[in-house]
């Protein structure tokens, strides 16, 4: 009896909740190699070094990147597993009317 090959495995969209500021505050924005802390806009950082900003020693947990290339986004997807690096991917879209929904909220909840 032949054993059955495993499948090699794929990335998955998951939901789960999260505060946007939350997620603002342990953010690294990338494109391609380099990046920007969200929280204090330092710039120049690198997702495969940097996982502490230099500029406001947040830690970050969190990777978002504006690359539409579904392969380009593969590619840094395939690189915090190889790496074994302690990210988890947000997709910018989510992340974008997550923010602008509380941004929405806090205004109309604005007293005068």
């Amino acid at each position: 009896m032949q054993e059955k090959q495993k499948q090699p495995s794929k990335f998955m969209r998951v939901y789960k909740e999260f505060e946007p500021e939350e997620v603002k505050r342990h953010l690294l924005l990338i494109d391609d190699l380099y990046g920007t802390c969200a929280n204090c806009g330092q710039l120049g950082l690198n997702f495969t070094k940097d996982k502490v900003c230099p500029g406001c020693k947040t830690t970050f947990s969190f990777l978002m990147t504006k690359l539409k290339n579904p392969g380009d986004v593969i590619k840094i997807l395939n690189r915090i597993k190889t790496d074994s690096l302690p990210f988890t991917m947000i997709e910018k879209d989510d992340y974008d009317r997550a923010s602008a929904r509380d941004a929405l909220g806090d205004l109309f909840s604005k007293k005068t």
